[in-house]
């Protein structure tokens, strides 16, 4: 089934039984695809592979489909671009360590010339630390503020699309994003967190 440009919705998704499940998950898929797609290249590094990644993801949602519908529009996106984030760093690892296996026979002082560009505990840490302060400093903004948020960060909507969602002039989106961003940076600084 094609769905918008040349999105075409799976097989297995169309074949769910229940036809409001089957709607709601082909939406999320049609609406959810172009950041799935963009995120499951940048942590997978492989483009051969996004359309397995993304199905791999939806495969998982369709389990979650009861929470996916209570949760509100900004926390279902973080909950599915986590989940095309969470598979496609899996498969960037299985594909890493394949690669290391091949690499066997490499001189050890060629390998050992070759970065290693995984982030340190301390550093995963860190950033899920900030993640959390700037998740929160999120939900305490106005309906408004974190929807506009979530379409221009999350979703990469143009200023015009988000004009269409949210009945507000395209003229002011810019001014209500920089409002919106102000407002995150007050929440963090209250929180004593000076960067995120």
């Amino acid at each position: 089934m094609h769905i918008g440009g040349n999105i075409v919705i799976p097989i297995f998704i169309m074949s769910i039984e229940n036809e409001d499940d089957r709607n709601f998950i082909a939406e999320l898929y049609e609406n959810y695809y172009p950041i799935m797609k963009k995120k499951a290249y940048f942590f997978s590094g492989d483009y051969t592979v996004v359309d397995d990644l993304i199905n791999d993801a939806f495969v998982k949602l369709i389990d979650k489909i009861s929470i996916l519908r209570a949760l509100e529009c900004c926390k279902r996106t973080s909950y599915i671009v986590f989940t095309i984030k969470h598979i496609s760093i899996n498969y960037g690892k299985q594909h890493s360590i394949m690669g290391k296996k091949g690499l066997l026979g490499v001189p050890e002082d060629l390998m050992e010339i070759i970065p290693d560009d995984r982030p340190s505990i301390e550093e995963l840490f860190s950033k899920k630390e900030e993640y959390k302060e700037l998740l929160t400093a999120v939900q305490n903004l106005t309906e408004r503020d974190r929807d506009l948020l979530n379409y221009k960060y999350n979703l990469e909507l143009s200023d015009k699309k988000i004009s269409e969602i949210m009945s507000i002039p395209v003229n002011n989106i810019r001014e209500y994003l920089v409002r919106a961003r102000r407002r995150v940076l007050k929440n963090l600084e209250r929180k004593g967190v000076e960067h995120v």
